[in-house]
């Protein structure tokens, strides 16, 4: 997964605000340089779950995990 897909993907979710998505964003940042890896998104996922001083609640996790994890498959 690249940037744009990257981009794509969060712009196709209505569910989160456009702050969410930049911070979404700026969490899989690190893996960017040379493309996401199905392992890379689930790690940055794993630590979106673990954050509880994020705007995201378990929910909206849940959903970032759903639509980019289908990516990959």
């Amino acid at each position: 997964m690249k940037l744009a897909d990257l981009d794509r993907e969060l712009k196709e979710m209505t569910v989160l605000s456009p702050d969410e998505r930049e911070y979404v964003k700026a969490t899989f940042s690190k893996y960017l340089a040379n493309g996401i890896s199905k392992l890379e998104a689930e790690q940055a996922i794993h630590g979106l779950r673990l954050n509880f001083k994020d705007n995201l609640d378990q929910n909206e996790v849940e959903k970032v995990k759903q639509k980019l994890l289908a990516f990959f498959a």
